[in-house]
């Protein structure tokens, strides 16, 4: 009985220009438990793969072996066929189920957080650009939860400035002129009065 593999024209494996690979490397030679971030769109990892493993490609070399945790992706075959190369798609228990492994001979083994494809963008922004810091040797819990802490924060901020706008301090005043601001659309206009 043969494994099943897919097969990916790797020339379609780019995602659409208003649907950008989510994806954020430390630069080399960097420390941590994580070598950046990705926030795929779904948990069909068959989906997901193609354009991940055209941009690692193309900065890293081939890619021979992707271990992740089963139980956080859709099933998926055992081995997938991308620009020339039978990359081995292995589940593990081993495995975090906010990682993959990436593993090629050219480059060792690289280690990317997953952030979960449901997450709010605002909490996925602060997970990815701290998992890609140079500095960050945080594990993939603590990303996650760094993230989110991050995410809190930056909405008590938007919160706390509505309700000050709301309640009147956005009126200021000017020597003796008013300035009130004025809504265009969505954004905020001063006016002088």
């Amino acid at each position: 009985m043969s494994t099943p593999t897919l097969h990916v024209d790797a020339s379609k494996a780019t995602p659409s220009p208003g649907r950008g690979l989510r994806l954020r490397l430390k630069p080399a030679q960097s420390r941590g438990f994580v070598q950046g971030a990705w926030w795929p769109r779904s948990t069909h990892l068959t989906d997901e793969l193609p354009a991940l493993l055209t941009a690692l490609s193309r900065r890293l070399g081939p890619i021979d072996r992707i271990a992740y945790d089963e139980n956080g992706w859709a099933p998926a075959p055992s081995r997938i066929d991308h620009a020339g190369n039978t990359v081995d798609l292995r589940h593990s228990k081993d495995q975090s189920s906010n990682t993959l492994a990436i593993t090629g001979e050219k480059f060792g083994r690289l280690v990317l957080l997953v952030v979960p494809p449901y997450t709010d963008p605002v909490f996925a922004y602060a997970t990815i650009m701290t998992a890609a810091s140079p500095r960050d040797v945080s594990t993939a819990d603590e990303l996650l939860a760094i993230g989110a802490r991050e995410a809190e924060d930056r909405r008590l901020a938007l919160r706390a400035q509505h309700r000050w706008e709301s309640e009147g301090g956005a009126l200021h005043h000017r020597g003796d002129r008013s300035v009130r601001p004025r809504r265009t659309g969505d954004r905020e206009r001063v006016r002088y009065g």
